[in-house]
């Protein structure tokens, strides 16, 4: 009888029969009452009912399958004693059981239970046991659930080892080898996901399509791990952009959804994750045929699933988003209604306390916003919509961000609609962006454990930048400069305050209040998990087939908790301030070397905010920028530098100093298109803007300093160089420049200038110098101008550690940077659009990265100069968080950096060290305050000048060079 259960099981698990698997259960249940304890087969036959419950329970749901399934494991494991040949395999199947429960439960004891267990099974295993591989990839899935619940890197490299493990051990012909390889390639993805390294992503998604090629089309895994793959390359996609990865993704997902029987409990899941594939290629292409298709695979996807099932909600969500696109494309009002039908429906079937109900809540508005909007409306839209997203800002234990989305809808519904509303609002405009602002820090923190890096990010980051953009706005257009000054800074380089210096609020904690940060970072992240979109779905990370009503109780105490925890530590000495923005009473110290202006950038105008020395906000309009202005400018001049080759383009490509190389983009002469840019910001933006800074200054012999803070398309942009500068340098017509009026320097937060500018040397005495110079680095292109670089620097400083060549190691670097107050380093600089934090100086034996820098804090550090190209690029998807090597020297210590905003000749970086270390050594010499910023501008000054080295207007050599911080 127990060999014919686990022969209709094996049957099941082929073919899918659910008779099978009941008969085999029955089966299982007699021939354990026939055997008693003391039978030698005892074991085995508990062993064998276990199976087929498991297997009912992920196919059912029912917990008290899987609850009767350790019972029995818990009583084989107990019958075997240690060295008997099946106690592995009974202490990897408890241990699975047990870490599926976890899954369920989210009860630590039974995880580490678990990979106790699973530990034990693989050490009593020897390594050519056919069976190793198995209890390997057990023991790494239970590390990688311990990595998702406490978010420590050492449990995810401890799971990618084990599956690769398991993957190495097994031969090519084993029926096993596809599960591992897709489990080894899961693994990674997650790492991905984490650490933001494509290479990880591409690994996984050569492990997953080996785990196809190897698996026939009539084997039952197939479809899954078709599913997988289409997932990993949509991934891909959504990042790249790669239309390729997309028509594959397509493909494997077209195949997954074929191959399946429409009574197979995963079709819907794979129709579901078909129509979401077709939608991407609908947005990329803008083929109508694609949104038909996308829509008929969720309504299918749709029709297939009963009643309560858990993903019910967010597909009749996926279903109303495209309906309602397809109604912006045809018009034809009925897709529009059968939309609002569609987002209705998931608002009732979650209840009150579900972690998706912001999120419903929003999708339902966002038809009522649409309808609205369009020649269909109906009386009530307006206050209908308003009501749904007053609910979902509100709503306690959603994800903060899509709390944030909904306040950002609330405030503009209210500015474009207010009057339509049959119902006064709760809360007013500024009222409600403030909630929205409230919301920021928990939006980026909230789950940087688990994802933390630029990659994983942008999403959320884009949410923030544009709620903040708006507020700021709303707050100007109020009268409210002091509110949008806060607002605006709260939104700027928040992974740099919270990850990258390794110095977020909870790090803090923990070294004060351990016990509350150990809470707190457990509760965030199963907030975070419960609160995760579940679309697309792979298979590894499907939730269990249980109803709302389960799951809803327990995020709620999660939520209930963590509003107390936070509430409990802002009483602690330290942490009033915990996880709030700054206010301007705090930010005011930002200008005591002179005025700082903040400028915003939106679509319904353009301002500055000018914070003063007395502590006071200014603001002054510019109502000749605009938006698209402002977009226009920045292509035109990347426009100019792509033509030049200057955008990713390393320090010694241009090895003439008048190299030439390049296609013209426009009829102009490149000095003519950079001289019209500079105008268009001088006559735009700077010169509204120092015609009042210049006023508030005292009259002095010395210019003033002015540090920017741009928002936007105005971060790329050269505003420290804008000014009318004469066509022809024989003409004797004076200019009109920001240069002839002020010191200009860059600051990506105001925070970053509230550092304490003291010298780390006494008044007179040389601080330490480490000079990095890489003439011939392997890998990139030779800069013999370095070494004369190196030379002159070591000429004008006192005591000073040279680093040339091949004494340029990562480590030497990181080690010299520790214990000098100065570096120098002249090599090249790469700029990473794809991954942010792998911008990088390329060293003699490799790249540090950016990534690399965040884990150090120097806090004697003092000067950073950065002589390689590109060090002040930033990304243009995270214009907010000045993702650039620049602003990664501020951030571990550095008060004053001096960057580049494209590539330089290496004829010209000797020239400009040259006066720029000669005026630092005369501020050293004279003791006093440090000022690079002036120190620079006297450099540029004198390259303008010089003759022999291009005319005063050569514009591409001097403006790329820039300073930032103190």
């Amino acid at each position: 009888m127990s060999n014919l259960g686990v022969c209709l099981s094996a049957r099941f698990e082929c073919v899918g029969e659910p008779q099978d698997l009941e008969e085999s259960i029955s089966l299982g249940q007699l021939a354990n009452a026939l055997t008693p304890d003391d039978s030698p087969d005892k074991h085995s036959r508990l062993c064998n009912l276990a199976v087929s419950l498991f297997s009912r329970f992920e196919r059912e749901g029912r917990a008290e399958d899987l609850e009767e399934a350790i019972e029995l494991d818990t009583r084989a494991v107990e019958l075997v004693p240690n060295g008997h040949v099946s106690k592995p395999m009974l202490l990897s199947n408890l241990g699975s059981s047990l870490a599926r429960q976890f899954e369920r439960s989210g009860s630590a004891n039974n995880l580490e239970k678990a990979i106790e267990l699973l530990t034990h099974a693989v050490e009593l295993t020897p390594e050519d046991d056919p069976d190793k591989p198995m209890w390997l990839m057990n023991l790494g899935t239970s590390h990688e659930q311990r990595f998702e619940r406490l978010g420590n890197l050492e449990d995810l490299e401890r799971a990618i080892a084990l599956q690769s493990r398991s993957v190495d051990l097994t031969p090519d012909g084993h029926p096993d080898k596809p599960m591992y390889l897709s489990n080894a390639g899961s693994s990674l993805q997650t790492r991905f996901l984490r650490l933001g390294d494509f290479a990880d992503l591409g690994r996984a998604i050569v492990l997953q399509a080996r785990a196809v090629e190897l698996t026939s089309d009539g084997h039952p895994d197939k479809p899954a791990l078709l599913n997988n793959l289409a997932i990993f390359l949509q991934g891909r996609y959504l990042r790249t952009r790669d239309a390729k990865d997309l028509e594959e993704a397509i493909a494997h997902q077209f195949r997954a959804v074929e191959l399946t029987p429409d009574g197979h409990p995963d079709k819907p899941t794979w129709l579901n994750n078909l129509g979401a594939q077709l939608h991407s290629r609908f947005k990329q292409s803008g083929n109508l045929d694609d949104l038909d298709q996308a829509i008929t695979h969720y309504t299918a996807a749709l029709t297939l699933t009963p009643e309560g099932h858990p993903d019910k909600s967010s597909w009749l969500c996926n279903l109303s988003h495209s309906l309602e696109e397809r109604f912006e494309r045809v018009g034809n009002v009925s897709d529009l209604e059968e939309a609002i039908k569609c987002s209705t429906r998931p608002v009732e079937l979650t209840p009150e306390n579900h972690t998706q109900r912001a999120q419903n809540l929003r999708f339902l508005g966002l038809r009522f916003f649409t309808r609205l909007r369009s020649p269909h409306a109906h009386a009530d839209d307006a206050s209908r919509a308003m009501e749904a997203f007053l609910e979902a800002m509100q709503h306690p234990t959603s994800h903060p961000l899509e709390r944030l989305r909904a306040s950002g809808l609330y405030a503009r519904l209210l500015t474009e609609f207010s009057h339509l509303l049959t119902t006064p609002p709760r809360l007013s405009l500024l009222e409600a962006w403030r909630h929205a602002i409230s919301l920021v820090p928990q939006c980026i923190w909230l789950g940087n454990n688990v994802r933390g890096r630029y990659t994983s990010l942008s999403e959320e980051l884009s949410d923030v930048r544009i709620a903040v953009n708006y507020a700021a706005t709303a707050a100007i257009a109020a009268g409210e400069y002091d509110l949008a000054l806060e607002w605006l800074e709260t939104g700027r380089a928040v992974v740099w305050s919270q990850v990258l210096q390794l110095r977020t609020p909870l790090d803090d904690l923990h070294r004060i209040h351990p016990q509350l940060a150990e809470r707190l970072q457990h509760v965030s992240q199963a907030l975070q998990l419960a609160a995760s979109s579940s679309l697309p779905v792979s298979i590894e990370t499907q939730l269990p087939s249980s109803s709302h009503d389960i799951q809803a109780p327990s995020s709620h105490g999660y939520a209930l908790e963590y509003d107390k925890l936070v509430s409990t530590i802002r009483e602690l000495e330290g942490f009033e301030d915990f996880m709030q923005p700054k206010t301007l009473s705090q930010l005011a110290g930002a200008c005591r070397s002179g005025p700082v202006v903040v400028i915003n950038v939106h679509k319904s105008r353009c301002d500055a905010l000018v914070l003063c020395r007395v502590g006071d906000v200014i603001h002054i309009p510019l109502p000749e920028l605009s938006l698209d202005r402002a977009m226009g400018i920045q292509e035109y001049l990347w426009d100019l530098l792509r033509a030049k080759r200057l955008l990713n383009r390393c320090r010694g490509d241009m090895q003439d100093e008048n190299d030439d190389r390049g296609g013209r983009v426009t009829a102009m002469d490149p000095p003519d298109m950079m001289r019209v840019i500079l105008a268009d910001l001088w006559n735009r933006v700077v010169k509204p803007i120092m015609d009042v800074v210049c006023t508030l200054e005292p009259p002095s012999t010395t210019l003033p300093h002015v540090t920017w803070c741009p928002t936007g398309p105005l971060v790329f942009l050269p505003l420290h160089a804008a000014g009318i500068y004469p066509s022809d340098d024989r003409i004797s017509a004076p200019s009109q420049t920001i240069m002839d009026l002020a010191v200009s320097s860059y600051t990506p937060t105001l925070e970053a200038l509230l550092k304490p500018r003291a010298r780390v040397t006494p008044a007179g005495q040389d601080p330490r110098v480490l000079i990095v110079s890489q003439p011939d680095t392997p890998g990139g292109n030779p800069i013999p101008g370095t070494t004369t670089e190196a030379a002159i620097v070591m000429s004008l400083v006192g005591e000073s550690k040279p680093l040339d060549d091949a004494d340029g190691t990562i480590q030497a670097v990181l080690e010299g940077m520790a214990t000098h107050e100065w570096v120098h380093l002249a090599c090249h600089g790469i700029q990473n659009c794809m991954d942010p934090m792998s911008s990088a100086f390329l060293l003699y034996d490799g790249q540090l990265t950016l990534a690399d820098l965040m884990s150090h804090h120097l806090p004697n550090a003092d000067l950073a100069v950065l002589s390689a190209c590109q060090t002040a690029t930033g990304d243009e998807k995270l214009s907010e968080e000045a993702v650039h090597l620049a602003a990664g020297m501020l951030n571990i210590g550095y008060k004053s950096v001096v960057g580049t905003m494209w590539s330089i000749s290496d004829y010209v970086a000797p020239d400009v060290m040259k006066v720029f270390y000669t005026v630092m050594a005369e501020q050293v010499r004279a003791g006093g305050e440090l000022q690079p910023a002036y120190a620079l501008h006297e450099a540029i000054k004198v390259l303008r000048r010089s003759s022999g080295r291009g005319v005063m207007n050569d514009f591409l050599r001097w403006v790329p060079f820039v300073h930032f911080g103190l």
